[in-house]
């Protein structure tokens, strides 16, 4: 099974892990998220963490969100040990990765602006999107991208409120249950103390 996107990782998961009793309202919004939350990772991690769980997992229930992210994460660090073992660390191009250190310790430095002081003062979730796009594109967003990162934050804020009371609103009105507002409700609870403690650095609390 051929992992090249975001999506395959999902399909091949819903085809290993099958869901029990999901309507397709629940299995739309899981796919969605979980795709939305996996776009950045690259093919080859992709088809590694999906490898790893399919070894080492050994629950039959599907997998959650945070479940996804965590195998994908600790196949990106596997990769990159594996892809730089043996170079020196001077020739080792960092930079091409978007979470190298360099790209961290620059997102941090811009959100000190007083573009970030201000986001910070307005909402720690704009902040923490401020923090992000910064990551990926190594600069301050202008225009239409700060409205772009604003709508990112209201969208993880709405989300992460409908999880806490375990339902979601389908396309026709209803509010249905949500079978995996558990794993959403960690992942959520985790972004949440980052983005608050990030919100205090920016401030200098």
């Amino acid at each position: 099974m051929k992992i090249a996107s975001a999506a395959d990782f999902v399909e091949a998961v819903i085809q290993i892990w099958p869901p029990f009793r999901w309507d397709e309202v629940q299995e739309q919004a899981w796919t969605e998220l979980m795709v939305r939350e996996l776009a950045g990772f690259k093919p080859a991690v992709l088809e590694r963490g999906f490898q790893e769980m399919v070894r080492k997992r050994k629950e039959t229930r599907i997998p959650t969100p945070a479940e996804c992210i965590a195998a994908c994460t600790e196949a990106m660090r596997w990769l990159e040990l594996e892809t730089n073992e043996g170079k020196l660390p001077g020739l080792r191009d960092d930079n091409k990765d978007e979470w190298s250190s360099e790209r961290q310790k620059l997102a941090y430095d811009l959100v000190k602006s007083s573009m970030g002081k201000q986001a910070a003062a307005d909402d720690p979730c704009w902040v923490a999107a401020l923090w992000h796009f910064c990551r990926k594109n190594q600069r301050l967003p202008s225009g239409h991208e700060i409205e772009q990162c604003k709508r990112e934050a209201r969208q993880f804020d709405e989300c992460y409120r409908m999880a806490l009371g375990g339902e979601v609103v389908d396309s026709a009105g209803e509010v249905r249950p949500m079978a995996f507002a558990e794993g959403l409700q960690k992942l959520g609870a985790s972004m949440l103390a980052k983005r608050e403690k990030l919100r205090s650095e920016v401030l200098g609390q």
